[in-house]
C-alpha cells in the first residue's frame, strides 16, 4: 500500500509508505508483479498448514489462512542488497541469526554479482542462506532459479499452537580474497503476515506452553519464550518488541 494510515503510521513505524526512485521508472511495477506472484504461491501453501494443524488439533479450522489473508494487507516485500565484503573488513555474515515474524516468507533466488561491474558472479560454497533445522543443524539453502523458496514464521508458530515453528536462519557472507572481484548478493523477500493489530492466539484448547514444544528452542537467537509474554497479542505489538530485542542481541556494544 503506498499510502498508510496515519495512527498505524505513528504506532507502527515500519509501515511507512515506499519510495520509488524515479530513476528506475519500471521497478514499481515490477516489484509488484513479483510481490503479487510470491503471495499467490503462498495462499496454497498456507492452506495446506491449516489442514496439518487440523490433524493434530481437532478444533482448529482454518486460522493461519484467515488471519494472514482474508484478514490482513499487510504484506512487506524487500528488495535486499548484501554489500560486498573482503577479508580486511572482518565481516563473515551479512545478516545475523533470527527468526521471522511472519506467517510465511517468500524468498526469490539470490543474484550474485560482481559490486564494480555487475556481472555474473559465483559465490563461495559457505556463501548465502543457512538455516537450523530442528535437530540443531546448520543447513546452507539456495533454491534453483526455477523456484521460490518459502520459510515458516514465528506467528504460524503461535497460531498452530507449536505444530509448526519458525525456521532459524541467517545470511553467510561471501569474503572476498586480496585480488579477487569483491561479490555482492540480490534477492527479494516478502513477508506475508497478519494485520498489524491482528491478535495472535493458540488454537481453542491448546495451552500457551503448547508454543514452544516440539523442538528445543534455538540458542543462537533470543528465544520467542522470553519475548513472548502471553496471549491474545497484537502482531504489530509482537513484531517491534522482537526487533528492539534483535538489535541489542545484535549490536552488543551499541549504547545509544
Amino acid at each position: 500500500v503506498d499510502r498508510g494510515d496515519a495512527e498505524v503510521l505513528a504506532k507502527y513505524p515500519v509501515s511507512s509508505p515506499n519510495v520509488w526512485p524515479e530513476e528506475v521508472p519500471e521497478l514499481e511495477g515490477a516489484f509488484k508483479r513479483m510481490g503479487r506472484l510470491v503471495y499467490d504461491v503462498a495462499k496454497p501453501i498456507v492452506r495446506q498448514v491449516d489442514r496439518l494443524v487440523a490433524e493434530v488439533t481437532p478444533h482448529h479450522t482454518t486460522s493461519l489462512y484467515d488471519r494472514t489473508f482474508a484478514e490482513s494487507r499487510w504484506v512487506n516485500c524487500r528488495l535486499l542488497h548484501y554489500y560486498a565484503v573482503s577479508e580486511s573488513d572482518g565481516i563473515g555474515d551479512w545478516c545475523g541469526w533470527h527468526n521471522d515474524n511472519s506467517t510465511i516468507t517468500g524468498l526469490v533466488p539470490a543474484l550474485w554479482l560482481e559490486e564494480d561491474t555487475g556481472s555474473p558472479a559465483a559465490p563461495s560454497a559457505s556463501a548465502g542462506l543457512v538455516v537450523e533445522g530442528r535437530g540443531g543443524e546448520q543447513v546452507p539453502v539456495a533454491a534453483p532459479q526455477d523456484c521460490l523458496g518459502f520459510q515458516i514464521g514465528e506467528a504460524a508458530q503461535i497460531l498452530s499452537g507449536g505444530v509448526v515453528h519458525a525456521t532459524p536462519h541467517m545470511v553467510r557472507g561471501h569474503v572476498s580474497k586480496p585480488g579477487e572481484p569483491r561479490v555482492c548478493r540480490e534477492t527479494f523477500a516478502c513477508f506475508i503476515q497478519p494485520q498489524w493489530d491482528g491478535l495472535l492466539q493458540t488454537p481453542h484448547g491448546v495451552p500457551f506452553e503448547g508454543i514452544f514444544q516440539g523442538r528445543e528452542e534455538s540458542k543462537l537467537i533470543p528465544p520467542l519464550s522470553s519475548r513472548l509474554k502471553g496471549l491474545p497479542i497484537k502482531f504489530g505489538d509482537i513484531l517491534q518488541e522482537s526487533a528492539a530485542i534483535y538489535y541489542k542481541h545484535n549490536n552488543p556494544d551499541d549504547v545509544s
